[in-house]
């Protein structure tokens, strides 16, 4: 099973060991670091999800059979959250390494959600686009 993140949606970066997701259509947006930073990272490169077990597992010096309920509910929620989906076809081979950051043990993978940056998104004036495209003045009214 591999997952896609639908690029005119979500945005996304990765910064040392912290990943912010924005799914611009709904205007959540997503922090995770440590291990939920390498969850995402592993999906944004195709990994499938046994990769994803297997690349983690031996990162963090742990057994896959340790890991797995929390990897499947992390990704639930991104499921959930939509800001992957299931891939109806596997992607092109990525390189599906992580970063060489320092890790901790293993602790379960969260990403944070903040849904404030909605209304943020519907007042910029860069969505009030009219025929004419943007920035577009209104005409001053006559004396």
């Amino acid at each position: 099973m591999r997952y896609h993140i639908d690029s005119n949606r979500v945005s996304h970066e990765r910064l040392q060991d912290e990943v912010i997701i924005i799914n611009v259509a709904t205007g959540s947006y997503f922090s995770g670091s440590g291990t939920a930073a390498d969850v995402w990272t592993l999906i944004a490169a195709g990994a499938s999800f046994d990769e994803i077990l297997s690349i983690l597992a031996a990162a963090y010096g742990t057994d896959t059979s340790m890991i797995k309920g929390d990897v499947e509910t992390c990704i639930a929620k991104l499921i959930e959250s939509a800001v992957i989906g299931l891939a109806d076809t596997a992607p092109a081979t990525g390189v599906r390494e992580l970063p060489d950051v320092q890790r901790s043990s293993w602790s379960p993978p969260v990403f944070d959600e903040y849904s404030d940056m909605w209304d943020l998104l519907q007042a910029d004036p860069i969505h009030d686009v009219g025929e004419t495209g943007w920035p577009y003045v209104l005409p001053r009214p006559a004396p």
